[in-house]
């Protein structure tokens, strides 16, 4: 389900389960890139890019999500701050079970899975 890192197709996070669900906000589509990505560490532009919004709305959003426990910084790569969804923490599991769930219902509607 996850796009390559460096190509040019669509924001992974504009039809994920999760904008489904909650919408299109800004930070859905941030936890829903990073968890497209899942164990990958992502610096600020590919989150952007993946999730469709600008590397300022990253930054707006990327400290509260840390301390929320749905993202973790990883380490720095020069300058640049990696990040990757935080799937050991209790929000991060719940959100990603969500996503799962949410999937499941949406094939299931979608009649692409059966019941």
């Amino acid at each position: 389900m996850a796009t390559e890192v460096g190509s040019s197709a669509e924001p992974y996070a504009d039809n994920t389960p999760l904008t489904h669900l909650f919408g299109s906000g800004a930070r859905v589509k941030i936890i829903a890139a990073l968890l497209g990505e899942e164990g990958t560490d992502l610096n600020v532009s590919d989150i952007a890019r993946l999730a469709g919004v600008a590397r300022s709305t990253v930054y707006d959003h990327i400290d509260e999500l840390r301390e929320l426990g749905v993202v973790e910084h990883t380490r720095n790569v020069g300058d640049s701050p990696m990040y990757r969804f935080d799937a050991e923490s209790d929000v991060g599991e719940y959100v990603a079970k969500l996503e799962g769930v949410t999937l499941r219902r949406l094939l299931e509607r979608d009649k692409q899975l059966e019941t």
